[in-house]
């Protein structure tokens, strides 16, 4: 029970919004106390892509950038029907890890760029962080009027994590949630989502609350008989499972209400 209790009031030791977009502070090139290093794991994975549409192949790359301040994850979904290998989707979104005291780390949000074909025409997105406004400057190019020109909107006040939903199992993994759950079987933590995807990402679910921002809580569930490590996340409504193998690498995402299963192929 008291292992339960640190672990739910770990969004607690976190900064205000304010702190959490400025981008001074200690580099992270550096070890943390104890075993786990401070620089975030790198992952590549080929996954299978399952939704109301049918069966996708999957790309999923993550890793420190060529200047060692970034972390990107790269995501590309391919047709594997018809001929040719086509891409239909991808995105790509930047983070800073960094730390704000040497029991918090995390991963400050900075840029995302969004791809996706309707129709066989393109649809992009490209997010910036602008930390000194605290917002978010959404640029849409499209064929579409309404989905094209340039927004800002302001980042959410109050204390929190703010991850992109392509790195969101990266941003939380890099505080160190993830093993402090599994270690004490039990914990839950607060953060801010941001969809590197919208617009138009809220034209291909249902029920996504609108605005680029979306309060979320992560939540360990346990071991599956598979003996994966599995999290919920609540988030606009919906229920979202991740699941993590034995080294504590993403292996699935299984989204229930979207008709959507992401697994290894």
């Amino acid at each position: 029970m008291i292992k339960k209790v640190i672990l739910i009031t770990f969004i607690l030791c976190l900064s205000s919004c304010s702190q959490l977009m400025k981008r001074g502070g200690k580099s992270s090139s550096g070890k943390k106390r104890g075993s786990q290093s401070s620089r975030p794991a790198h992952y590549n994975a080929k996954l299978t892509l399952q939704d109301k549409s049918g069966k996708f192949e999957v790309v999923r790359e993550s890793g420190m950038a060529k200047d060692k301040k970034n972390y990107v994850t790269k995501y590309r979904v391919y047709s594997v029907s018809g001929p040719g290998r086509k891409i239909l989707e991808q995105s790509i979104v930047f983070a800073t890890p960094g730390v704000l005291s040497d029991k918090v780390r995390l991963m400050r949000p900075h840029r995302s760029q969004y791809k996706v074909w309707f129709d066989k025409q393109l649809y992009q997105t490209e997010t910036t962080v602008n930390p000194k406004e605290k917002s978010l400057v959404v640029k849409m190019e499209s064929p579409e009027k309404q989905w094209s020109g340039t927004k800002k909107y302001v980042f959410p006040g109050g204390n929190g994590i703010f991850c992109y939903f392509t790195q969101a199992f990266e941003c939380i993994k890099y505080t160190g949630f993830i093993d402090k759950a599994i270690e004490a079987n039990a914990g839950k933590v607060s953060f801010h989502m941001i969809w590197d995807g919208f617009p138009y990402f809220h034209e291909q679910y249902l029920n996504i609350a609108p605005g680029p921002f979306a309060q979320a809580e992560m939540e360990y569930d346990g071991k599956t008989n598979e003996g994966e490590h599995r999290f919920s996340v609540s988030v606009s409504g919906n229920a979202i499972f991740y699941l993590y193998n034995e080294n504590k690498e993403y292996v699935k995402m299984f989204w229930p209400a979207q008709g959507l299963s992401l697994y290894d192929k």
